[in-house]
């Protein structure tokens, strides 16, 4: 089995990858290749603050790629951005501060939080 990993937001970052609870740090760009059999434990981390995620493998010669969950990311981006169009067309109205800090850091733990769950997926190569 082959795994890749690449991250274009973070060169430093590293994923961990547990093979029957034996970790393999790969660093962006490079692949592992696992000898791996039928009952064989995968699973992987991308940094300290995410989720452990577990590969379903079925076949040996497997190839995937860790990658950050770009639909995650896009969403994340147009929610900014329309935040701060809301922001631009609102800035004469008297707009309560409170609510509007309390609405931002909200928004962050969320996005922290989905990060954290389902912020990188291992996709399968065919």
């Amino acid at each position: 089995m082959k795994i890749t990993y690449s991250n274009t937001m973070s060169k430093k970052m590293t994923a961990t990858v547990w093979q029957n609870d034996t970790p393999h740090v790969i660093h962006v760009g490079e692949t592992l290749d696992l000898k791996v059999q039928r009952g064989d434990k995968i699973t992987y981390k991308v940094g300290r603050l995410n989720k452990v995620h577990a590969i379903d493998y079925q076949s040996p010669e497997a190839k995937f790629e860790i990658q950050i969950n770009r639909s995650l990311q896009n969403a994340y981006f147009v929610v900014m951005f329309l935040m701060v169009v809301f922001l631009w067309f609102n800035r004469n109205s008297n707009l309560n501060n409170t609510m509007l800090v309390t609405a931002v850091v909200l928004g962050l733990a969320g996005y922290e939080a989905l990060v954290y769950f389902v912020g990188y997926t291992a996709k399968p190569f065919h």
